[in-house]
């Protein structure tokens, strides 16, 4: 049996919701249905739940600022968000937050039957387990802010890991960014053959962290030889970078030993590919803010709408070799890619096919050189779109050109589809999207203006005669066309000139 909770500010879904899911299966039992963030944070510990179903948008704290508080309070309640919105900024934060899925309303009754069943899986699982799991207990300190946890859960959960003799000895992190991803038998097999005492950990978003004992002769340098010697044990098929944190003792010290190695992850992910175990080393605060790159986004913004395409490509060049420098944290690298990108999409005229470019995610990457290049491949695909509808307006142009030359000759689509190479169809459509209205529209507006210019300065000339000469040889026809788009026939307009 699994415990459900529902939260969501609309009665009526919630309670829908939970109706649904008691249905189901009569192993799933619905134990809170809350309408807000705010009484779910105060009840859910005491309701079990062990899967709780949220509401993306509601006020005062949403769906994903829940799933993040009950994150940061150490929680490990599964978490599926329910939205109305198929977007992909919501997602990828969602995933950020570790949640179970991202159903979509209204909700899909196999997909919420796959979701229940998944959870229950997982559920069974985690309830077969020994009462003390060190790689839960672990989990939790890495997870969760320390702060936010109660003091005495925190101090127990030290306490419990301090009885492992790896704990309670000397240990260092590894923290290692492998793709494909490595499922936690194929680490724990790589690790043995260290031959030191050790415990593995395939995280949320696929990072993996391995815990190892360090023995006495050890030196500063051992755990760097020892990643290594795991980078080695790998099956050849994956490609990874390693980092390693300081040397350690007691539970205390897992959380900062592990940023520590995480952070020499981050930076063996953007060294150079010869280069992939790094070594934790403290420094200066690296930069965090994309700021030093928006001087070459704002020239890429400048050359794009000078026409010069090539001085943006040098720009958005310049751009990826500054952000390898920075060594930015990925969720500020995607931001950043993004706002670069979108330089790109100003030198677009607005048309609904002009939508902004996916960002990939730096984890989907074995290093920055691999992302770096992704990046170069998805600017210069925005600049091929510029030139392109550059392009495009030329040949708009040349036919605007062409029909103030010969307005009073007979309109051929077909002649000026042959004159800038395109085929009438597509000619009409993109003059359509460029000037907002038709050729024919187009055509008749530049005659009429030719007719209006000769009734004002040839006095001499007849009606009927104006009319052949601004391409109309109908003079019934050519009244009737000029009263329509000026409100006057062309006598009135005449006398109304003088």
């Amino acid at each position: 049996m699994i415990k459900v909770a529902v939260v969501d500010d609309e009665e009526k879904i919630r309670l829908g919701l939970a109706k649904i899911i008691e249905r189901t299966n009569p192993a799933y039992s619905v134990v809170g249905v809350w309408g807000s963030a705010r009484e779910a944070l105060s009840r859910l510990e005491e309701s079990g739940a062990d899967l709780l179903i949220t509401d993306i948008r509601m006020p005062q704290m949403d769906g994903l600022q829940l799933a993040a508080e009950l994150r940061s309070r150490g929680s490990a309640v599964h978490i599926a968000i329910l939205s109305g919105h198929n977007d992909f900024n919501y997602a990828r934060e969602a995933l950020r937050c570790g949640v179970e899925d991202y159903l979509l309303k209204p909700v899909n009754q196999e997909e919420l039957e796959r979701l229940l069943e998944r959870v229950e899986g997982k559920v069974g699982e985690q309830r077969g387990r020994q009462p003390f799991q060190p790689e839960s207990l672990l989990e939790l300190m890495l997870s969760a802010d320390s702060s936010r946890i109660p003091r005495p859960v925190w101090q127990s959960a030290c306490d419990q890991l301090d009885e492992l003799p790896l704990i309670r000895g000397l240990y260092a992190f590894m923290v290692l960014h492998v793709l494909p991803e490595l499922d936690g038998e194929e680490l724990r097999r790589a690790a043995a053959e260290l031959r030191r005492d050790s415990l593995a950990l395939v995280r949320e978003g696929g990072s993996v962290a391995l815990l190892i004992g360090l023995r006495k002769g050890d030196h500063a340098d051992t755990a760097r030889e020892l990643a290594v010697t795991l980078l080695g044990r790998l099956p050849i098929s994956m490609e990874a970078r390693i980092g390693t944190g300081g040397v350690y003792s007691g539970g205390s010290g897992l959380g900062q030993a592990y940023r520590e190695a995480e952070s020499a992850c981050h930076n063996a992910w953007y060294a150079p590919s010869g280069q992939p175990v790094a070594a934790y080393a403290p420094a200066p605060q690296r930069q965090a803010d994309p700021e030093p790159l928006r001087r070459w986004v704002d020239k890429a913004k400048g050359a794009v709408k000078a026409g010069d395409l090539d001085g943006a490509s040098e720009a958005l060049d310049e751009w990826i070799r500054e952000a390898g420098k920075l060594r930015m944290a990925w969720s500020v690298l995607v931001d950043a890619a993004a706002e670069a990108a979108a330089a790109l999409e100003e030198g677009l005229t607005e048309r609904k096919e002009s939508a902004s470019p996916f960002m990939p995610q730096p984890g989907s990457f074995p290093e920055w050189q691999r992302y770096a290049a992704a990046l170069r491949e998805i600017f210069q695909e925005g600049l091929r779109r510029v030139k392109d509808q550059r392009h495009e307006s030329r040949s708009v142009e040349t036919v605007k050109a062409y029909l103030h030359e010969h307005y009073s000759e007979e309109l051929d689509l077909q002649k000026l589809a042959d004159l800038v190479h395109l085929t009438p169809s597509y000619l009409s459509k993109l003059f359509k999207s460029e000037t907002g209205e038709t050729i024919t529209d187009y055509a008749i507006s530049v005659r009429i203006e030719q007719a209006k210019k000769l009734l004002k300065e040839r006095p001499e000339l007849k009606t009927y005669e104006v009319g052949e000469l601004s391409g109309y040889t109908d003079p019934a026809y050519f009244t009737k066309a000029f009263k329509r788009a000026t409100g006057k026939t062309p006598k009135e307009y005449r006398d109304g000139a003088r």
